[in-house]
């Protein structure tokens, strides 16, 4: 008998919908077309409701009535599916400003089941081919190699062309089997955002082995960045956006079953946001407060 996968894909999306019309089209191309996907709405936004409705892949739309964050949106959609689709093999977690190529989801299986993987992750590049973003090695050595060739996509592929174990990833394409996903839990749906798709890719790879896969590269095209225009000490939304990165990151090294290296990151963003905001005792105290909350084992306040 054949053994025939069924992928879901889970979109968490706010108030874009013609990002998420975009993905699913990219997704309905797929030559390995998943079987369905399930949006939950963190508006809720009619425009979203009409994407879903339009969509040329089966889709099914979700809404609580407010906003759910990333993790407790995917976590909503994520038992949606299972329930709906209980024949289902496979989740794709994709972020509404993805773009896959159409063979890109069959290149993951094939690469997924070769490595006995129960999660893996493609390169991600910009809108013109840039590497954004590889996924975090389990080798020490080798993720400060990645960080070495910068956006070089080219370079980044060479120094490991057949892939590599993955400790963690950021979020816009991660497939997952239905029994790693079983086993590790949902994602979390009390660490608002930044930092939490880390969290949950870290307790995916110790759940089951994840893999690495450079020769995929998923677009990850998010729209401009909206800022308030004001420099970044005065950038108040960013300033908060940093500080619940830096607890989410902090909450994450105490509580994942395997934070592998993360700690060895918690340096280097505390300069970062320092360097942004400015190195005054305001800031010094943020960065402080925000370490030891998460050190403590608090994820941010709403």
């Amino acid at each position: 008998m054949v053994d025939t996968p069924s992928i879901v894909a889970l979109v968490a999306t706010r108030h874009r919908a013609p990002l998420l019309t975009r993905l699913l089209n990219s997704l309905a191309s797929q030559s390995l077309r998943p079987t369905a996907a399930v949006i939950c709405d963190n508006g809720p936004d009619p425009a979203t409701a009409d994407a879903v409705k339009n969509s040329p892949l089966p889709s099914h739309y979700l809404s609580s009535g407010k906003n759910l964050g990333f993790g407790g949106g995917l976590a909503l959609a994520g038992q949606h599916a299972l329930e709906k689709f209980p024949s289902l093999t496979h989740l794709l977690i994709v972020d509404d400003d993805a773009i896959l190529s159409p063979s890109d989801l069959a290149t993951l299986l094939s690469s997924m089941k070769k490595h006995s993987a129960g999660s893996i992750a493609p390169f991600l590049v910009d809108s013109e081919g840039k590497l954004q973003e590889a996924p975090e090695p389990t080798s020490w050595p080798l993720a400060r190699a990645f960080r070495a060739v910068g956006q070089n996509l080219s370079a980044a592929r060479a120094l490991a062309p057949s892939g590599y174990p993955m400790a963690w990833c950021i979020g816009p394409c991660l497939l997952i089997d239905r029994s790693t996903w079983l086993r590790a839990g949902a994602p979390r749906s009390d660490m608002i955002a930044y930092g939490d798709d880390v969290e949950f890719s870290l307790r995916l790879s110790a759940a089951a082995s994840a893999w690495a896969e450079p020769s995929v590269a998923v677009i990850h095209a998010p729209p401009a960045a909206s800022t308030s225009g004001l420099p970044p000490p005065a950038d108040t939304a960013h300033y908060k956006k940093f500080g619940i990165l830096l607890q989410n990151l902090a909450f994450t090294c105490v509580t994942s079953p395997r934070p592998r290296h993360l700690p060895l990151y918690l340096p280097g963003n505390a300069r970062r946001f320092l360097k942004t905001f400015g190195f005054t005792p305001a800031n010094i105290l943020e960065l402080i407060r925000r370490y030891a909350l998460g050190l403590l084992g608090l994820p941010p306040a709403p």
